[in-house]
């Protein structure tokens, strides 16, 4: 799946060379706990609802009202799949999944491994941002899924939970492309 969103892809966007090794050292970071690659996705989709909702607040210009609306769409949607997973996580494993000073080390991590600078984007980026970052989380959480089947912790609830999740992300990465294509 991953090489053929990028193929597939009518404009240049590259997504995180990266993001493999960074994945796998944040899940690393998680230690012993079970499910540790529920914690790293939990991470992802708090830093993709983050990434959305900044869009929400500073879209501005032409045309403002249908991106506001659209980021707001897109993390309202994330922030739905975010109980899912931080809830599936504790069950499975326990509240040390979603230990908050780690979660926010990595989001950090996120932040600038994904180019988010102290600049404020201007109108026009907000979308491609938005859809780099939805194409990024989905590389990431095809990443996530293979290791947990390398591991062997991949029930079928846990796999249809994350693939509930990829549809939506690929339904979201539709609706960006539309916005972000030349007519």
């Amino acid at each position: 799946m991953k090489k053929r969103l990028v193929e597939t892809l009518e404009m240049s966007i590259v997504v995180e060379p990266n993001l493999d090794i960074v994945t796998d050292n944040m899940v690393a970071q998680w230690g012993t706990v079970s499910y540790p690659q529920l914690s790293v996705l939990l991470v992802h989709l708090r830093f993709l609802a983050m990434v959305h909702q900044y869009h929400h607040w500073i879209t501005k210009g032409e045309p403002f009202y249908g991106d506001h609306l659209l980021f707001q769409r897109l993390y309202e949607g994330v922030l739905e799949e975010i109980d899912s997973v931080a809830e599936k996580a504790i069950g499975l494993g326990s509240t040390a999944n979603v230990d908050l000073v780690l979660q926010t080390s990595q989001l950090l991590k996120l932040v600038q491994g994904q180019g988010m600078t102290t600049t404020i984007p201007q109108p026009a980026e907000l979308a491609k941002r938005s859809y780099l970052a939805e194409m990024n989380f989905l590389k990431a959480a095809s990443h996530l899924v293979e290791h947990l089947k390398e591991c062997g912790t991949l029930t079928r609830g846990l796999d249809n939970l994350i693939a509930g999740i990829e549809d939506k992300h690929e339904g979201n990465v539709y609706l960006l492309k539309q916005r972000v294509l030349p007519q």
